[in-house]
C-alpha cells in the first residue's frame, strides 16, 4: 500500500502542471532556432576563422559545437536577465532535490544510456559530438570535454528543459509537453550532427534513441527538481560518462 502511495505521488508529481512561464511560444521556439543556427552557421564561421580552415576535421566540428553552445546560451540567459520575472522562471536555483542527487542522476542516466545502446547496437557508439576523439591530440580532448561537459550541457538545458519544456506543458499539457520538447531534442540532433557525420553517424541510436532518452530523463528531472540548475548538473554528470567511455573504448 505505501508503494502504490509514492507511485501514485510521483505520477501526481509528474501531471501537475505549473504557472505559465512569462514568456511565449515563439520565444522559446526562437531560442531553440537560436541554438540550431549558432550550430550550423555561427559556430562553424568563427571556428574555421580561428583554425584558418574549413575542412571538417574533429576539431572543426567540435570547436564549432562549442562555439554555437556557448553564444547560444550567452543569448538566452542575456535575453531572461533584462526581465526579472523570466529569470526566475528559469529556475537556475536549489529545486526540491538535492543538487548532488541531480549530477548522480546524470552519471546514472549516461551510464544507462552508453550500456543499453552498446548491447542493442552490438558495439560501443560514443556519443556523435566526440567520435574520433581517443585518436586526438590532447588539446582536442579538452575540448571535447569543455564540449560534453560544459557547453553542451548548459545550452540544451536552457532551451530545452528550461524554455521549452515549460511553454510546451503549459499549452500542451502535462506529459504531451515532455513528449514534444523530447521529439523537439530528437529534431536538432538529426539536423546538426547527422549533416556533419553522415559516415559515423547511427542513425537510430544516435539520431533517434539517445536524444530521446536523453531528452525525456532530464525533462523528468526538471518537473521532479522544479530546477533548471538541477538539469544542468545531471546533464553535466551524463557528459562525463560519456567522455570517459568514449575514451575508455574508444570510437566506433
Amino acid at each position: 500500500m505505501n508503494v502504490d502511495q509514492r507511485e501514485m505521488s510521483l505520477r501526481q508529481k509528474l501531471a501537475r502542471l505549473e504557472a505559465p512561464p512569462p514568456w511565449s511560444l515563439p520565444t522559446a521556439l526562437l531560442a531553440l532556432l537560436a541554438l540550431f543556427v549558432c550550430l550550423t552557421i555561427v559556430g562553424p564561421a568563427l571556428a574555421a576563422t580561428v583554425l584558418g580552415s574549413t575542412e571538417p576535421t574533429p576539431e572543426l566540428l567540435m570547436l564549432s559545437w562549442t562555439l554555437g553552445m556557448a553564444l547560444c546560451s550567452a543569448f538566452v540567459l542575456a535575453s531572461r536577465r533584462s526581465n526579472p520575472a523570466s529569470w526566475q522562471a528559469l529556475k537556475l536555483r536549489r529545486g526540491k532535490q538535492p543538487l548532488a542527487l541531480a549530477l548522480l542522476y546524470g552519471v546514472a542516466i549516461g551510464l544507462s544510456l552508453d550500456l543499453t545502446i552498446g548491447l542493442l547496437a552490438g558495439h560501443f557508439l560514443p556519443v556523435p559530438a566526440i567520435i574520433g576523439l581517443p585518436d586526438s591530440a590532447p588539446a582536442t580532448i579538452l575540448l571535447g570535454a569543455v564540449l560534453v561537459v560544459l557547453a553542451q550541457p548548459i545550452a540544451e538545458s536552457l532551451v530545452f528543459q528550461a524554455l521549452l519544456l515549460a511553454t510546451l506543458r503549459a499549452r500542451l499539457g502535462a506529459w504531451a509537453g515532455i513528449f514534444f520538447t523530447s521529439a523537439l531534442m530528437i529534431g536538432l540532433h538529426l539536423l546538426v550532427f547527422f549533416p556533419a557525420l553522415p559516415e559515423a553517424y547511427q542513425l537510430l541510436w544516435h539520431g533517434v534513441v539517445f536524444p530521446a532518452v536523453l531528452a525525456f530523463a532530464f525533462c523528468l528531472l526538471r518537473v521532479l527538481a522544479d530546477s533548471s540548475l538541477a538539469v544542468i548538473l545531471g546533464r553535466m554528470g551524463a557528459g562525463m560518462i560519456f567522455l570517459l567511455t568514449a575514451l575508455t573504448l574508444g570510437s566506433a
